[in-house]
C-alpha cells in the first residue's frame, strides 16, 4: 500500500523550501519535487511542517492525483516496484504525454449501444477480461500480442460460467470450448478496431493508438460445429411421443413444451427460440419476422417469411396469442429463460429416444440436412435461403438484382414435411 505526505527538507540559497511529495511503498521511500515553494513563514519553527492553508490545499490536490494513479493500478499496485510507481505518478502529475483509454469502460459503453443479445456477449467477454487481469481497468496500450496469447490460454482453461456447470464439483467442471476462444478474441478485436477508428485521425496525423496487435496475433478459426442433425426416424419419434399429463393449476410440463417447440421450429424452417418468443402475429397464414441473431448485421434486416402448413395449425392454435405469434412471452421473462426451459425438456425427450444431450438447435440443423438429402432433393441455394443465412461474397451483388421468391422456400418446406406422419399432432 502506497502512502503520500507533503514535506520540505533543505533550505535553498534564496531562503525558500521546495515542497516535495514523499512516497512510501513496500517499505521504500522516494520523493517527488513539485512546483510549490514556501518560506520560513509558511512553516512551523521546530518541525518545519507546512502551516500555510493555501499550500496545504494545493499539496493535498497533488496527493489526490497520486492516489488516482494507485487506484487505477488496482491489485497491480502490490507488486509494482517503487521506481515504476513514481514514474507513473510523475507522468500523471505532468499531464501525461501518453494517450489513455480504459478498454474495459470503453467496451461497456459500446455494449450498451448494441442489440441486447450482442451486447450481452460483449459483457461476457468483459467479465472474462476482469477475471483474467484481476482488475477493473485496463489501458488499451496493454493489449499486445503477448497479452492476447495469455488471454487465449486463460479462456481455454477457465471452466464454463454456465449455471449448470457452476453447480458441479470442481473436478467435474467443463472448460470452455474452442468456440469461446474464437468468439471472445473476435470481440476484443472488434472493440480494439472501434477504438482506433474513433480516436485515430490519419488525415490529421493524430495516432493515439498506434499499435495493431492483431496483425501478429491471428484468430483461431472456429471449430467445426458438432453435427446436431437428426434423421427422419428420430424426428418422427418426437412427433409421436405421448404428452405428459398436465398438472391442473400448475406449470406447463417442460416435456410437452419442448416437444411442441421442437416440432414448431422444424416445421417453420428452423425458427429460433428468440424469434418464436418475439415475433409478431401471423397474417394470411404467413409468419414474417426479422431474425434476432443477425437482424442488426444485415442490410435486409434478416427478414424471413414462412407459410404455416396445415400439419402444424393445431400447434399454432395451442399457443396463439393476441399480441404476438405465440404466448410464450406471457410465461417467461425473456427468450433466454424460455430457451433454457425448452432445452431442459429436450434432455428428457433425448433420453426417451436415445439421443444424448438433445438441443433445440437440432431442429434447424435437421431441417437443412433433410431438405438437402436425396429423399427431398432441395438444392443447396434454396436451403441456404430457407435458413435465412446471409449471402456469401459471390452472391451479394447478384442478390441486389433478384427479388426473393418466398414460394420456392415454402414449397421446399412442404416437401420436407410431407415425409412425416402428423396424425398424432393434427388429431389432438
Amino acid at each position: 500500500m502506497a502512502t503520500f505526505k507533503a514535506e520540505v527538507q533543505n533550505k535553498r540559497a534564496d531562503g525558500t523550501y521546495n515542497v516535495r511529495i514523499r512516497v512510501t511503498h513496500n517499505r521504500q521511500i522516494r520523493r517527488i519535487s513539485t512546483n510549490l515553494y514556501v518560506t520560513a513563514e509558511d512553516l512551523t519553527i521546530k518541525s518545519l511542517k507546512i502551516k500555510n492553508i493555501k499550500i496545504l490545499k494545493k499539496s493535498e490536490n497533488l496527493i489526490q492525483k497520486c492516489r488516482e494513479v494507485c487506484n487505477d493500478l488496482d491489485f497491480e499496485l502490490f507488486d509494482i516496484p517503487i521506481d515504476d510507481l513514481v514514474a507513473k505518478i510523475k507522468n500523471h502529475l505532468q499531464g501525461g504525454d501518453k494517450f489513455y483509454l480504459d478498454f474495459m469502460q470503453y467496451t461497456r459503453d459500446k455494449a450498451s449501444g448494441m442489440k441486447k443479445g450482442t451486447g450481452d456477449t460483449y459483457l461476457s467477454v468483459l467479465n472474462s477480461l476482469k477475471r483474467f487481469t484481476k482488475r477493473e481497468k485496463l489501458d488499451i496500450s496493454e493489449i499486445n500480442t503477448n497479452f492476447l496469447r495469455e488471454f487465449e490460454r486463460f479462456i481455454a482453461s477457465e471452466p464454463s460460467q454456465r449455471g449448470y456447470n457452476r453447480k458441479k464439483p470442481r473436478k467435474e467442471l467443463e472448460a470452455k470450448g474452442g468456440r469461446a476462444v474464437s468468439k471472445y478474441l473476435a470481440c476484443i478485436r472488434a472493440i480494439h478496431n472501434m477504438a482506433k477508428e474513433e480516436f485515430n485521425d490519419e488525415d490529421r496525423g493524430i495516432i493515439n493508438i498506434p499499435f495493431s496487435p492483431f496483425k501478429k496475433y491471428k484468430l483461431k478459426p472456429l471449430p467445426k460445429t458438432r453435427k446436431r442433425a437428426l434423421p427422419v426416424a428420430s424426428i418422427q419419434r418426437i412427433i409421436d411421443l405421448p404428452y405428459e399429463k398436465e398438472i391442473i393449476g400448475g406449470r406447463t410440463s417442460l416435456f410437452n413444451l419442448a416437444k411442441d417447440c421442437f416440432v414448431l421450429s422444424f416445421a417453420l424452417i428452423g425458427i429460433n427460440s428468440a424469434d418464436m418468443f418475439h415475433s409478431g402475429l401471423a397474417e394470411d397464414n404467413i409468419v414474417t419476422y426479422n431474425r434476432e441473431k443477425t437482424e442488426s448485421r444485415r442490410a435486409d434486416g434478416a427478414e424471413m417469411c414462412v407459410r404455416i402448413e396445415a400439419c402444424i395449425r393445431h400447434l399454432m392454435d395451442k399457443y396463439k396469442d393476441d399480441k404476438k405469434l405465440f404466448r410464450f412471452h406471457r410465461h417467461y421473462v425473456n427468450h433466454k429463460i424460455f430457451n433454457a426451459a425448452i432445452n431442459k425438456g429436450l434432455k428428457r425427450i433425448g433420453r426417451q429416444i436415445g439421443i444424448n444431450n438433445l438441443e433445440f438447435y437440432a431442429a434447424r440443423h435437421s431441417w437443412a440436412t433433410i431438405a438437402s438429402s436425396s429423399a427431398v432433393g432441395i438444392d443447396k441455394y434454396t436451403v441456404h435461403e430457407g435458413l435465412n443465412h446471409a449471402a456469401d461474397k459471390n452472391m451479394k451483388v447478384t442478390d441486389i438484382y433478384i427479388d426473393k421468391d418466398w414460394t420456392v422456400i415454402w414449397e421446399a418446406n412442404k416437401k420436407v414435411l410431407a415425409l412425416f406422419d402428423w396424425s398424432n399432432i393434427t388429431t389432438k
